[in-house]
């Protein structure tokens, strides 16, 4: 999930991101694009020059610029995003899969409190002075900060006026009903099909599925079990363990046909084009179920598990034929819906 923080200042973002990078989440803030400016044009950070840069970056390249940056830097599933001033920068963000605003804010008493002693120069002042800086953050021109239009398009709000145990355990509240709200990703939506054709397989060493994909449509399944009309493993026993052959070796007296090649195979007899299409399958592809997938025009396979084969090899045949190849995480086993 894709976590953004928008807030008044010393409201607590800060510690919401501490706390959720020591959960995994990888960190990322819109105000560092603007420090990197000044530090470029060795300017002092101070939260007045940050405001002014800022509003500079929005109108030269648009009022969503900071966040059409820290975007192309996305590269994990889970981030938090600080900082966000702006409400054309909320709706870029939007565009993420599983993007959620957080609203934070505190009495003007107790963030005045926590700015003074963090010691930043320019809150060392009254409470006045405190305010009315901050009121330069709630402009209405399109290119400049406006906190509290940001904080009105968040989907939670937490009031931050006490410790930090109760700061991180609104957290933990948000993020628990966050998990009944996070939408799968296309590859996770497939890939957690193919577990499912998996459940058909007639093999005792590995159950494997496969699905192949077209414009978002699955068109064949298939899982590893034993050819058509022929006793499967179920029923005789694995050869192959009585042999005593380990996984990946000795594939021309094993029973099964493996998934892939049944998805494979499930297109031609029903004739079903699958050329330009994108195979998932709980299990690495062998080298025999890859040159299978090269010929047939698949250009994508998604997967998540390892097939005891030299996966170096794969690699280098789907590299040089074009084909490319994802490895995502595995999707959870159970059916996550709200009910």
């Amino acid at each position: 999930m894709i976590i953004g923080l928008t807030g008044t200042n010393a409201s607590g973002k800060s510690s919401i991101v501490s706390y959720l990078a020591s959960k995994g989440f990888d960190t990322f803030s819109l105000s560092d694009i603007i420090r990197d400016e000044l530090s470029a044009q060795n300017m002092p950070p101070s939260r007045e020059k940050l405001i002014l840069k800022g509003n500079e970056i929005r109108k030269k390249f648009g009022p969503s610029a900071l966040a059409d940056r820290i975007i192309k830097k996305l590269n994990s599933p889970d981030a938090v995003i600080d900082s966000i001033r702006n409400p054309s920068e909320v709706f870029s963000l939007r565009k993420l899969e599983n993007f959620f605003l957080v609203a934070v804010d505190a009495l003007e008493e107790i963030r005045f409190e926590r700015a003074r002693q963090r010691g930043r120069i320019e809150n060392v002042g009254d409470l006045q002075s405190f305010v009315e800086i901050e009121n330069k953050e709630k402009s209405s021109n399109s290119n400049h900060q406006n906190i509290t239009g940001c904080m009105e398009l968040a989907e939670f709000r937490i009031h931050n006026n006490g410790t930090l145990a109760e700061l991180q355990k609104k957290v933990d509240e948000i993020l628990t009903s966050l998990t009944k709200r996070i939408r799968l990703s296309w590859d996770q939506y497939f890939l957690k099909m193919a577990f499912l054709v998996a459940e058909r397989s007639t093999c005792l060493r590995h159950h494997v599925g496969a699905i192949i994909v077209k414009d978002r449509h699955v068109v064949t399944t298939g899982y590893n079990g034993a050819a058509r009309k022929t006793n499967d493993c179920l029923k005789l026993g694995c050869l192959r363990n009585k042999l005593n052959i380990p996984s990946g070796e000795r594939h021309e007296i094993c029973r099964a046909i493996h998934a892939e090649q049944n998805a494979i195979i499930q297109a031609g007899v029903y004739g079903v084009t699958i050329d330009g299409g994108t195979l998932y399958c709980t299990h690495s592809p062998c080298i025999i179920c890859a040159k299978m997938i090269v010929n047939s025009g698949i250009k994508k396979v998604v997967t998540c598990g390892d097939y005891p084969d030299d996966f170096n090899l794969v690699v280098e045949l789907f590299y040089e034929a074009g084909v490319k190849l994802k490895k995502i995480s595995q999707p959870s086993s159970e059916i996550e819906i709200l009910l």
